[in-house]
């Protein structure tokens, strides 16, 4: 199982066909928030982005982010979630943005997550801890804090951090 996850792509249409291109076989892809929104800069076109992820609306899983308020009628798979619980190839995900909910500010469920997954900050985040592990893919668009435009894929039980331009993995992490 391939599963493609990406945050924060602030309406570049430019930089989602590059991931596209750079991982054309998945089984799932993991939208976790502000996708069509965003400054007016090299790649924006959120027409397009819409139109190249609509292609792809049958794998796609999406979380609504803080910028997803205008254009979203283009997209197939609009839904108002803020969070979502994803039990796939026995690994239980939680999928949120990050705004409403973290690690730290969860809702109460009730249900246990291997993986949980969050965008908003614009920050790549790989990490396990008390056997459990975070992620954050961070942008593809507009990377913080000295990071690269990066998106997460996940095969064979390892998620991998990888570069959007190079197509290098950053780091990786097991479950």
């Amino acid at each position: 199982m391939i599963i493609l996850i990406v945050s924060d792509t602030h309406g570049n249409y430019g930089n989602m066909k590059k991931v596209l291109e750079n991982e054309p076989s998945f089984d799932y892809f993991f939208l976790l928030g502000d996708i069509l929104y965003g400054p007016d800069i090299e790649g924006y076109d959120p027409d397009r982005l819409a139109e190249l992820l609509n292609k792809y609306s049958n794998k796609i899983f999406y979380v609504r982010g803080n910028c997803d308020t205008s254009r979203m009628e283009l997209l197939d798979f609009y839904m108002e979630k803020d969070y979502m619980f994803l039990p796939i190839d026995n690994i239980n995900f939680f999928l949120t943005h990050g705004h409403l909910y973290h690690e730290h500010h969860m809702p109460n469920l009730g249900l246990e997550y291997d993986v949980y997954m969050q965008g908003h900050t614009h920050i790549p985040v790989m990490k396990e801890r008390g056997g459990k592990i975070y992620l954050n893919p961070g942008s593809i668009t507009l990377p913080k804090g000295f990071s690269k435009k990066s998106y997460i894929i996940y095969q064979d039980g390892i998620f991998y951090l990888k570069d959007l331009e190079k197509n290098t993995i950053l780091k990786e992490i097991h479950i």
